[in-house]
């Protein structure tokens, strides 16, 4: 019975130290290593525990890397997305002034093109 409550100790304990991990890795192994060690606990006394935690530990820290490994091709998928958004709307905004300038030009060219009729002659109004 002391052994085990020695084990949720050190279960709980790991479980806090938790908040300390900076990747998936960390976590994965600290999680794997408190779950295996309760389990092998329960199966087979402090031998159990000790194999249990070690395996636990590995198998945590295998399945936190291949996540750690999907995160950072998400967030590098995320910054390419965010690139050709950026270069689509830089292009959208060129077209749009490449437009206006092509309608400034025209209607620039047509009040060249429009004549002012002459003032009337004063002398020869009624």
């Amino acid at each position: 019975m002391q052994g085990m409550k020695v084990i949720f100790c050190l279960t709980a304990a790991s479980s806090l130290a938790l908040g300390g991990c900076q990747n998936k890795t960390e976590s994965g192994a600290l999680v794997g290593a408190g779950a295996g060690g309760l389990a092998g606990g329960l199966i087979g006394g402090w031998q159990g525990a000790a194999i249990g935690a070690g395996v636990g530990a590995l198998g945590g820290a295998v399945v936190g890397n291949l996540m750690d490994d999907a995160d950072a091709k998400q967030r590098e998928a995320g910054k390419t997305n965010a690139n050709a958004t950026t270069q689509s709307e830089n292009d959208t905004l060129k077209e749009q002034l490449r437009q206006e300038q092509l309608k400034n030009a025209q209607l620039e060219k047509q009040k060249g093109q429009q004549q002012v009729p002459p003032p009337p002659n004063p002398s020869t109004s009624p």
